[in-house]
């Protein structure tokens, strides 16, 4: 009897143990998930899964105290004198030690997969924010793209139409000041300073003359002009050493622009351009400028400058030459830029083949350029012509074959499109055949090549051209009484050479002598 009671007492001992436990494991369990609940507060579904995770250990804890409870009360009650029983009753902790080990594995699970459903929650929120990011760059790409768009549209619109749109031309009027000389306005450069405008130019030789230039143009018509004095300059022949063929390329691209052209050569010398300022004045635009022609080349040069304007293709173009200093002072003293003390026209002299013989009166009626006379002029020259062209001087008796002169030029004689290139060598049978042409007698071209060979002569080439009657008019006016039937006036303008250059060659219509006669000759040298 005291060894059953020991025995039940025994058991009774292991089940609270077990009982002692099993409520240990489920405090730590507890106690566990409350730590995880705490560490995945953030996280809104980890919240909630929580307590129900909670709920469920709970019940199943009671359901485990229930058990222990009667278990306990039949243990008691029971006589424990069995070995199966005593079997059976020990292995029920080993039970209750795999079911709570279970609860754990399942609460470690449950942890597990709260974590990672955790941390795809974050990957989809750090993936939403990226495209959220990605969406916000292309939104302002797309802002960014369309506003340059729109500017481009903008800047295209305006430029397409010019009337709405300003020239920004600066001004440089203080290089300039206007000068009243015996009622007629001149322009006085007063400095070396050019426009500071948005403009190119181009330099270039040509051995033809180009078309000159003056007008605003759209852009195709821009292009046209640059390739006609491309063209102008490429087909020169023959195209000589001292020639640069220079093919112009536009220095602008903006087809909605229009261009103010200005566009001078020359095919024997130097042409350049000093643009000086461009102003608007109304519904036109001035140019001023310094054209400046000099020297000699092989060919020609000239120039092509071009100006990006809003004003509409035909407005109206006015080009004011502005003069230097010294140009200005030579038309305060003698009515022209030039300095007429430059360029003498040199011995011009006056033949009379009267049909019979009479008193002839001659006057020179620019008298105030004469430089020297003989016989010495006074007003005019009175003389008895006879028919093989003797003269007596009236007012000294003196016998003469000719009238003699010298004078400043009023008129500026440079290298023209036309004339002749002769080397110094060929200056005699040159003049031989020309004179022939131009009207003089053998005693007369012999006594012109005996002043003229030896200054044409010294010269490896010379640049020939017989002025025009209108010019040489325009340079000495020669009045002549008793009505002559024919006037031959041959004045040689010429320019000493290094090199042969291109020109036409001058066209000369023969001339005949017919009754009363007057023939002059002279020649001047171009500076």
């Amino acid at each position: 009897m005291n060894e059953n009671t020991k025995k039940g007492s025994f058991k009774v001992i292991l089940i609270s143990i077990v009982a002692v436990f099993l409520v240990a494991a489920v405090i730590i369990s507890i106690f566990l998930l409350n730590k995880n609940k705490n560490s995945d507060s953030g996280n809104d579904e980890n919240s909630t899964a929580a307590p129900q995770i909670s709920q469920e250990e709970s019940s199943e804890r009671e359901i485990s105290r229930d058990e222990s409870k009667e278990e306990s009360k039949q243990t008691s009650k029971e006589d424990s004198g069995s070995g199966e029983e005593s079997s059976k009753e020990e292995t029920e902790p080993e039970d209750s030690k795999a079911e709570s080990s279970s609860e754990e594995s399942r609460t470690e699970n449950s942890r597990q997969e709260s974590s990672a459903e955790s941390s795809r929650e974050e990957s989809k929120t750090d993936n939403s924010r990226e495209e959220s990011r990605s969406e916000e760059s292309k939104s302002e790409s797309s802002r960014e793209e369309s506003k340059a768009e729109s500017s481009k549209e903008e800047s295209k619109k305006e430029s397409s139409d010019p009337e709405n749109r300003e020239d920004d031309f600066p001004s440089n009027s203080g290089a300039y000041e206007q000068v009243s000389i015996e009622g007629t306005v001149y322009y006085h450069r007063l400095d070396d300073s050019l426009w500071g405008g948005n403009y190119h130019q181009d330099n270039f030789e040509t051995s033809y003359g180009t078309d000159t230039v003056m007008k605003v143009v759209g852009y195709d018509e821009y292009l046209e002009i640059l390739d006609g004095i491309s063209k102008t300059t490429e087909n020169s022949e023959p195209p000589t050493e001292y020639m640069d063929i220079t093919r112009l390329k536009p220095a602008y691209n903006d087809e909605n622009m229009n261009y103010l052209l200005l566009s001078q050569s020359s095919d024997h010398g130097w042409c350049n351009m000093y643009l000086i300022d461009v102003e608007k004045q109304d519904d036109k635009l001035v140019v001023y400028g310094y054209e400046n022609t000099y020297g000699v080349m092989a060919s020609g040069s000239g120039y092509c400058i071009a100006i990006p304007t809003y004003m509409p293709v035909g407005t109206e173009v006015e080009y004011v030459q502005c003069h230097t200093s010294e140009e200005i002072e030579n038309i305060k003293k003698f009515g022209s830029i030039y300095d007429p003390n430059q360029e003498i026209a040199y011995k011009p002299i006056i033949y009379l083949y009267p049909t019979e013989e009479k008193n002839v009166t001659v006057k020179l009626l620019k008298d105030d350029n004469l430089t020297c006379t003989y016989p010495k002029y006074k007003d005019e020259w009175n003389v008895t012509a006879k028919p093989n062209g003797d003269l007596v001087d009236l007012k000294t008796g003196r016998n003469l074959y000719s009238l003699y002169y010298e004078c400043k030029n009023s008129v500026r004689f440079t290298i023209q499109k036309d004339g002749f290139v002769v080397k110094g060598e060929d200056a005699a049978q040159f003049l031989e055949e020309k004179l022939a042409v131009l009207g003089l007698s053998d005693r007369e071209a012999e006594e012109f090549i005996v002043y003229w060979l030896p200054i044409l002569e010294a010269n490896k080439y010379n640049y020939i051209r017989f002025a025009e009657a209108d010019e040489i008019e325009e340079n000495m006016p020669l009045e002549v009484s008793s009505d002559p039937d024919s006037v031959i006036r041959v004045l040689m303008t010429f320019k000493g050479l290094d090199f042969p250059i291109n020109v036409e060659e001058q066209k000369l219509a023969p001339v005949s002598r017919t009754g009363f006669t007057v023939v002059e000759w002279g020649g001047t040298e171009i500076r």
